[in-house]
């Protein structure tokens, strides 16, 4: 009886654990069906919470997700397991921060154009600002700290051997993300372009 006792403790451990890992899952913080999550690598939406395990339908495609038409099921002991890592977001918030890299004309004034590059993605960003402004709050109400104060597009000049980069970030409403990020590249490559003109004529 103890042999049988023991061997289906040890036979239950990964249903235990899971059962125990739904309880977390579903706590203030927790999972909610519709939820959008990333597990390791996969993202997607949670379709349905159960006590043992969750299933996502698997979202593909940048900067706009869309379904693939796959069902992912993932045990709710993800939860305890640190390689797997579970990301979701703050209820309320949908905001992202995205990144883009431009190869600078050589022999231009970098600092003014810096700031052009500045002024453009600000431009943009601009129309969205109202509801960013309102999701950053709600990250430092729920985190209570001053960490994401700052939703301002950001651009940062790196130089090296082969020339001068520039890095931009800027934040995303996920929803609008994909047109977001199609007006800031194509005002980034106007400014770009414009600039690389006048070094040519100069």
């Amino acid at each position: 009886a103890g042999l049988i006792t023991a061997g289906l403790a040890v036979a239950m451990q990964s249903v235990l654990v899971s059962i125990v890992g739904y309880f977390f899952l579903i706590g203030k913080y927790g999972v909610r069906v519709g939820d959008r999550v990333q597990i390791g690598n996969v993202i997607g939406e949670v379709i349905e919470m159960g006590l043992v395990r969750m299933h996502l339908m698997e979202l593909s495609g940048q900067p706009a997700m869309s379904p693939t038409g796959r069902v992912v099921a993932f045990a709710n002991s993800i939860i305890f397991q640190a390689s797997g890592g579970l990301f979701k977001q703050i209820p309320g918030v949908n905001l992202a921060w995205h990144e883009i890299t431009l190869s600078l004309p050589s022999g231009g004034d970098y600092a003014a154009l810096k700031d052009k590059l500045l002024d453009a993605v600000t431009r943009v960003i601009e129309v969205y600002r109202e509801d960013i402004v309102r999701q950053t709050q709600e990250i430092q109400k729920t985190a209570a700290s001053s960490a994401a104060s700052d939703p301002h597009p950001q651009v940062q000049l790196r130089f090296s051997a082969e020339g001068v980069e520039a890095i931009v970030r800027y934040p995303v409403h996920l929803t609008h993300a994909a047109e977001i990020d199609e007006r800031v590249s194509k005002e980034l490559l106007n400014v770009v372009s414009s600039e690389a003109a006048a070094v040519a004529a100069a």
